[in-house]
């Protein structure tokens, strides 16, 4: 029966006249006609509603993202076209040739392809070049190998002094080529029943003294040579003597190879002795001096040869560069 009760409790609540409100007049009064002061009507602002009202209430109102503003004009719905126009230039993208830097282009051009020309034939060259740097190499490699180093033209010899072994590779061949010459020598004597002239055995030592003197040229060669000058003088010395070959014919041989001798000697001593000659060890002068000076005791004593490198020894005891 409760549920009889509440509803019809509803319905006579229906059937009522509204409520007082603080904000609207009594609806009975109105009815009745009585007079009853009218409270204005409901607002959700106390300003006034008078002229601009609306503005004022704009004013105090807190912006909101996306405000467009009282006067602002409507935006309306934004166009594929407008997003194309508004998108960005990505990396992809080209932008439009400036035609002054088309026209720069196009004239540099040609240029351009006669410098990638010059680079292909410039790579060429190169490799050309290192081809014939590497037969050269083999060459050299050849010559030394067969002895013939002192034999060859100045211009290639001058292409290979320039390696650092060179004074080293040019004395053994000039050793070797002096031991053969001397050995040829004595081979051809002992085929002869008359001896041979000292001038033919001096002719032919003769040969290796413009190239023992390129060998003082090189760096670390004055010792080299020094000992090569005194060793070609020994193998003449071993030619006569023991069997009447002391003629004047002779003897004046002798003396004209030994004055040759000399004057090759007396450079050689002269770069030993300059002071940015760099031995290493130091040159014992005083030791060689000594060297020489018996050596020409015997020979004087033997072969009567009156002078055995007489200038050389002059320099070498004062120690000083002439």
């Amino acid at each position: 029966m409760s549920w009889l009760r509440r509803l019809s409790r509803d319905r006579a609540s229906k059937a009522d006249p509204d409520l007082h409100m603080p904000s609207r007049p009594f609806t009975t009064a109105a009815a009745n006609n009585v007079d009853v002061q009218q409270s204005p009507p409901f607002k959700d602002t106390q300003y006034s509603s008078g002229f601009n009202s609306h503005d004022k209430l704009q004013s105090y109102r807190p912006s909101t993202a996306g405000d467009q503003g009282y006067n602002a004009t409507p935006r309306g719905p934004i166009s594929s076209g407008d997003v194309l126009s508004h998108r960005p230039i990505t990396a992809g993208m080209e932008p439009t040739p400036d035609p002054l830097t088309k026209a720069f282009n196009e004239a540099i051009r040609p240029y351009l392809d006669q410098i990638e020309e010059l680079k292909n034939k410039l790579e060429d060259t190169n490799y050309q070049l290192q081809q014939l740097e590497d037969e050269r190499a083999d060459m050299h490699a050849w010559i030394d190998k067969r002895g013939l180093r002192a034999d060859v033209p100045p211009s290639i010899a001058q292409a290979m002094n320039t390696d650092q072994t060179s004074a080293q590779t040019l004395n053994y061949q000039l050793d070797r080529k002096m031991t053969v010459l001397n050995h040829d020598l004595h081979r051809l004597q002992d085929s002869l029943s008359s001896h041979l002239p000292t001038a033919t055995f001096a002719t032919t030592l003769a040969q290796l003294i413009p190239s023992i003197e390129t060998l003082a040229e090189l760096p670390n060669g004055p010792p080299l040579a020094f000992e090569l000058i005194i060793k070609l003088g020994g193998n003449l010395n071993s030619h006569g003597g023991d069997e009447g070959w002391n003629n004047e014919a002779d003897a004046s041989s002798r003396a004209e190879f030994y004055a040759q001798l000399d004057d090759a000697m007396l450079d050689v001593v002269r770069a030993r002795l300059a002071p940015n000659s760099r031995e290493d060890p130091l040159w014992q002068v005083s030791r060689d001096v000594k060297r020489l000076e018996k050596t020409g005791a015997f020979l004087r004593s033997k072969l009567g040869l009156q002078s055995y490198f007489p200038r050389s020894l002059e320099v070498m005891k004062r120690g000083e560069e002439v």
